[in-house]
């Protein structure tokens, strides 16, 4: 880079000085006329990229080939391509609005080995409540999320068939409510936003498993959404697709997989290879120095020191997750509290969902405690794992006995509940309790966990990766782990013995042993100096010596001569900028009511009650507000400035992540004065 800039300014000073030489007097009619060249090359830009459509039509798409690239002023027409023509459908979904609200997926059509035909069709018949940006939920009332599974997208590495995943509430996105129980008819009203919405989060999934899977362009029709990405048949073999589409780009690709079959053809080119000869045995330029560079290769291994929050987490319901020590975690299942329910002989119900993390460290779990008005069971799954006062309450029928027993019961059982905690993912309890009079009806579980330090992941990090990939760099020294395996660019042939390290964690340590940790490298880069840029140098140094605001003396060399001159320097005036972009702000109604862990946000809104989405724009050459179809201008062309309000949303975002857990593990009102 030094090196084109150097021989750039070569060039460009004879030139521009040359110039500076000319008397003459500024022509402010040509300024003028550049100012207005400079004003109009700028509407004329911004006309082309204020918004996305403009910008969509103006360089995605000529990009993607879809139409021809064309000069801003629209007078040149040219082929802009940089990526293969988004035309070849690679995802279909055929989907039905069902009478209670929800979307039901009828089927998923994909296109798996990218040859332009859906080769795969899979009908999963999965009901959709909840539409999220990587997933979805499926529920049977979206207003207790206790009642909601949550699924994320997900596909095969090596299939690449679409799939699902049960994920924690929290690990979805962006999730609003389609279903009957947050409003009528919004999947029919909204069914084009919800195919974009889905197919969006699906496509994702897909090019995480294979990054050729890049969606260009989504078409809705009705029920029914296609999802198109490149078309490889499209791309020359210029373009990076189409490259790696001939035999040469598919061996290539093929190394990734198989690095010894990498090894073995290199090695058969070294026979052959000039430029291998070169590196190995000397450079065959003359004017070519070498520079040698220092390195390192490091294997990191982390330690998996666990947290309590790692383990295990409330997913809806009423319950929660609290602390009671520091390997000890307390599952609240039911309602705490005393005497919340009334009624003869009646029967209450009550959902306590939780999801596993790691099932692994949960070393034991106690049913410690059990208070109840006058019968309760406790549910997981479908089965009753424990009932009380006597025992003898095991099925989904009344209470085999009086209703009324007049006493409020608080037994410890301290039975053994690690059985319904033994593998990673969702699972539900339930509180049955059956009340005369008044009542209540909760458990605690006390879960011991096993926060022993384990190896964690590890990675290797490489500092020497760009030298190992110059062929004009040659290895000249090694030194793994204290031992030296190459000096002088030769094999030593010693071989360090394995090598043990101690993982140090706040609480704990572990050893682990390995080929080695270490490489310290140095490589010899040969480098051409074909130039002397000393009289260029000479010649900067002069000037710099010598200019002033208003002129600069020169230093020139001409066929073996110095001659020097001098001139005058023009600075025009520098247009003026305002404070600021002119905004405008607008709002839209929204179509759709948003989700949280807790259920449809909306569900307790007065009726009439209207939500809206905001807008922002940049005020047009007129200074009025671009605002879309719908929306409504709540603030007028100006220097708006969001600040404070783009802080207190953040400040909420923020604490509402916090709004599950007690993070000390006592409980306590929102004004933080314990209860």
């Amino acid at each position: 880079m030094k090196i084109r800039l150097l021989i750039l300014g070569a060039f460009m000073l004879p030139v521009s000085f040359a110039h500076a030489q000319i008397q003459a007097t500024p022509d402010a009619a040509k300024i003028s006329s550049s100012k207005d060249a400079a004003n109009s090359i700028s509407s004329t830009v911004k006309g082309k990229t204020s918004t996305a459509s403009r910008l969509n039509e103006s360089q995605i798409r000529p990009v993607s080939g879809e139409n021809n690239m064309r000069t801003y002023d629209g007078n040149t027409a040219f082929n802009g391509k940089a990526v293969c023509k988004g035309s070849s459908e690679f995802m279909r979904m055929l989907v039905q609005p069902s009478s209670n609200g929800n979307l039901k997926m009828l089927n998923i059509m994909q296109d798996t080995d990218m040859n332009g035909s859906l080769d795969i069709t899979t009908s999963p018949g999965w009901d959709i409540s909840v539409v999220c940006s990587n997933g979805f939920q499926t529920c049977t009332d979206a207003n207790n999320a206790a009642s909601c599974t949550s699924w994320a997208w997900v596909a095969d590495a090596k299939t690449y068939q679409l799939g699902r995943k049960n994920v924690a509430m929290s690990e979805l996105g962006g999730c609003y409510c389609i279903n009957n129980s947050c409003g009528s008819n919004l999947a029919w009203n909204n069914l084009g936003q919800i195919l974009n919405d889905l197919g969006g989060g699906a496509s994702q999934a897909l090019s995480r498993a294979n990054p050729w899977f890049t969606l260009s362009q989504i078409k809705v029709d009705g029920v029914s959404a296609s999802f198109v990405g490149g078309d490889t048949a499209s791309c020359s073999i210029g373009d990076s697709e189409g490259f790696f589409g001939t035999a040469d780009g598919k061996k290539i690709l093929s190394y990734k997989d198989n690095y010894n079959a990498m090894k073995t053809d290199a090695n058969s080119q070294k026979t052959t290879s000039d430029a291998y000869r070169m590196i190995t045995e000397g450079s065959l330029n003359p004017n070519e120095t070498s520079d040698v560079y220092s390195c390192d290769i490091t294997r990191n291994v982390n330690l998996d020191e666990p947290k309590l929050n790692e383990i295990i987490a409330f997913d809806g319901g009423q319950g929660s997750v609290q602390q009671c020590g520091t390997d000890c975690l307390q599952l609240v299942l039911g309602r705490l509290g005393d005497n919340y329910w009334s009624g003869t002989c009646k029967y209450f119900e009550v959902d306590s969902n939780f999801f596993i993390k790691d099932h692994t460290r949960i070393a034991s779990a106690t049913l410690i405690n059990a208070v109840f008005d006058d019968w309760m069971q406790l549910w997981a799954g479908d089965k009753v794992v424990w009932s009380g006062p006597y025992g003898n309450w095991n099925d989904a029928g009344p209470v085999p006995g009086a209703c009324e027993l007049s006493k409020s019961w608080n037994q410890s059982p301290n039975t053994d509940f690690k059985q319904h905690l033994n593998k990673n993912g969702p699972v539900k309890f339930k509180i049955r309790v059956e009340v005369s009079g008044e009542g209540e009806g909760y458990a605690l579980v006390r879960l011991k966990a096993d926060l022993s330090c384990r190896e964690g992941d590890e990675y290797v990090s490489n500092t020497c990766t760009a030298y190992e990939q110059d062929q004009n760099c040659q290895l000249i020294d090694e030194t793994v782990d204290g031992v030296k395996t190459f000096t002088g660019s030769i094999n030593t042939g010693l071989i360090p013995l394995p090598q043990t390290q101690v993982l140090q964690g706040s609480f704990c340590s572990v050893a682990v042993k390995r080929d080695w940790f270490k490489k310290k490298r140095s490589y010899r880069c040969n480098r051409k100096t074909n130039f002397n840029f000393d009289k260029i140098i000479e010649r900067k140094a002069y000037i710099d010596k010598t200019v002033t605001p208003g002129d600069y003396k020169d230093k020139m060399f001409t066929n073996g001569n110095v001659t020097y001159g001098s001139g005058e320097l023009f600075w025009p005036d520098m247009p003026k900028v305002g404070e600021c972009i002119n905004m405008c702000k607008t709002r839209k109604a929204k179509q759709t009511p948003d989700m949280a862990i807790s259920g449809q946000v909306d569900k307790n809104n007065k009726t009439g009650v209207t939500k809206y989405d905001n807008f922002y724009y940049e005020c047009d050459a007129t200074n009025q507000c671009p605002a879309g179809a719908g929306e409504e201008v709540i603030k007028a062309c100006q220097c708006l400035n969001e600040f404070a309000e783009a802080a207190a949303i953040m400040q909420v975002v923020r604490q509402a992540g916090q709004d599950m857990i007690c993070s000390s593990g006592n409980a306590k009102m929102p004004d933080g004065k314990s209860k």
